[in-house]
């Protein structure tokens, strides 16, 4: 019978779906160790809303780390770090941005946007993972509007890595 033989490929095939399921086709993100993050705050004419490097790419490490929940370790790095050249290692840059909005008006325009850099992937970023978010400030910048401008631009990101084991 030739269905037999059939059935039998079918069957070890099924048996091998959940594994091949779980990996991102893009080898970009496979066997990621760890999340390093580079953060830079431009504020023309000034202070970002009391927003600095440090405190972006903590409160980035923050988010991205309970977005994850059990992933890769998430770091901020300092420049010339070692593990930035480490190919287990994702880099995350974070770039915020805060400019007047249009000269009539008081309030002013926060922007964040990010990209993925990884020595020696065998692949290169995808192309628009994370879409740049923007919010238009009044006052001083809350924390929970950070946090969800945060969790929106790195929401992409955290599916990619939860598709790889």
């Amino acid at each position: 019978m030739r269905i037999r033989p059939a059935l039998l490929l079918a069957a070890s095939l099924l048996l091998h779906i959940p594994e091949a399921a779980a990996m991102s086709p893009l080898s970009f993100f496979q066997r990621v160790e760890r999340v390093g993050l580079l953060c830079a705050v431009d504020a023309d004419g000034g202070t970002a809303a009391g927003l600095a490097d440090e405190a972006l790419c903590g409160r980035a490490a923050a988010v991205l780390s309970g977005l994850l929940a059990s992933g890769p370790a998430v770091t901020a790095l300092a420049p010339n770090d070692a593990r930035i050249a480490d190919p287990a290692t994702l880099l995350l840059l974070v770039h915020a941005t805060l400019r007047p909005e249009d000269k009539g008006q008081d309030g002013r325009l926060l922007s964040l946007a990010a990209t993925l850099q990884r020595t020696g992937s065998a692949g290169g970023p995808p192309f628009f993972m994370m879409p740049p978010q923007a919010l238009a400030l009044s006052g001083s910048l809350d924390e929970s509007l950070l946090d969800s401008m945060l969790h929106r631009l790195l929401g992409p990101l955290a599916r990619a890595l939860r598709a790889n084991p």
